[in-house]
C-alpha cells in the first residue's frame, strides 16, 4: 500500500511538472512571436483610421521620400517631402487645396518691369 501511494504521488508530481513545462513553452513562444522587429523594409506605409480610411502615408511617390497627412474626407492636407534636388519642403493646405503655409516659403513671381 505504501509503495502504491508513492507511485501515485510520483505520477501526480510528474503530470503537474509536465503541464508546467508546456505552459512555460507556450509563454516563450508567445513572447517570441510578439517581438518588435528591429527594422521593417517596405516601399510604402499607410496609417488607417478605425473605419479603414487612409489618414497618413509614408512612401516615395515621386522617387523621393514623402509623408502625407489626410483629413477625414481623404484629402491631403499636409505633407513633408524631399524634392528631386534634395531640398526639403513642408506644406499645409486648406480644404480648397490653397496653400496656407509652406517652408521654405514659395517664391511668388515678381512682375517684370516694363
Amino acid at each position: 500500500m505504501n509503495r502504491y501511494r508513492t507511485v501515485v504521488l510520483v505520477l501526480i508530481v510528474a503530470f503537474f511538472g509536465f503541464l508546467s513545462g508546456v505552459a512555460l513553452m507556450e509563454t516563450h513562444a508567445l513572447q517570441r512571436r510578439s517581438r518588435i522587429p528591429e527594422s521593417v523594409d517596405a516601399r510604402r506605409f499607410r496609417l488607417l483610421d478605425q473605419d479603414g480610411n487612409v489618414r497618413a502615408e509614408l512612401g516615395m511617390p515621386f522617387g523621393e521620400p514623402a509623408l502625407f497627412l489626410y483629413d477625414s474626407k481623404g484629402k491631403a492636407r499636409a505633407w513633408i517631402l524631399l524634392e528631386r534636388e534634395g531640398n526639403a519642403r513642408i506644406m499645409f493646405v486648406d480644404p480648397e487645396d490653397q496653400a496656407v503655409w509652406t517652408a521654405p516659403p514659395t517664391q511668388n513671381p515678381q512682375p517684370k518691369p516694363e
